[in-house]
């Protein structure tokens, strides 16, 4: 990955891409330093559930 997502107060951002992955919308874009870097987890096949 390109980059990985964090908040403003520098924490790593894991529930947000659990929910990309998993086609979910997430809510709280406003609280992430980085949001765009949420885009990247969004399509990936090998992480797509059957």
């Amino acid at each position: 990955m390109p980059d990985i997502p964090y908040t403003l107060n520098m924490k790593k951002v894991e529930l947000s891409v659990k929910k990309v992955i998993e086609g979910q919308a997430v809510q709280n874009k406003d609280a992430l330093k980085n949001p765009e870097a949420l885009d990247h987890y969004a399509g990936i096949p090998e992480l797509q559930q059957e």
